[in-house]
């Protein structure tokens, strides 16, 4: 798959999730080097476009960087320590549901969707969803690092090196 296919098949995957999760904002992102990349955005704020780059503690999905976990929050306000959060300082959000996309064993990205309003709680199908979304686009990641006839193997472009 063209990586430009990736992109194209990621934001057809989060057209649908933003509408049956009743969501504005919904991402696919790539996690590397202490950086969160947006490889793929659904969203109608401006803030946040393709290829936008932060620090990965800036962000909400730290959280499921670092459990390996999906994450459900439906206030996040009314949880002691996310009001502090970096990022609901500067784009505050009161919904959120993120899960690990794993690739080669690692947490290679994220599928996240969120909202600035408050959400009812997230159903168990939610979750299943957002997680079949993670796991679609583990897919894509496999199928592209297949190699091909004539792959040097150097280079996952455009997003950095390949894992070893």
């Amino acid at each position: 798959m063209l990586h430009q296919q990736l992109r194209k098949s990621c934001h057809s995957l989060l057209d649908e999730g933003v509408e049956r999760l009743d969501l504005p904002v919904g991402i696919v992102s790539h996690i590397y080097n202490g950086l969160y990349k947006v490889i793929a955005i659904n969203s109608e704020m401006g803030e946040l476009v393709d290829n936008a780059i932060f620090p990965l503690e800036k962000t909400y999905c730290r959280a499921v960087y670092e459990s390996q976990e999906t994450l459900a929050i439906t206030s996040i306000d009314g949880i002691a320590g996310m009001r502090l959060h970096p990022l609901y300082l500067e784009l505050p959000l009161e919904a959120y549901l993120g899960t690990p996309i794993m690739h080669k064993g690692r947490v290679w990205g994220t599928v996240n969707f969120s909202s600035s309003k408050l959400h009812a709680a997230f159903t168990d199908r939610d979750r299943a969803l957002v997680e079949a979304y993670a796991a679609t686009v583990s897919e894509w990641l496999a199928a592209m690092d297949a190699p091909k006839l004539g792959d040097t193997g150097d280079t996952f472009a455009p997003f950095g090196p390949r894992d070893s």
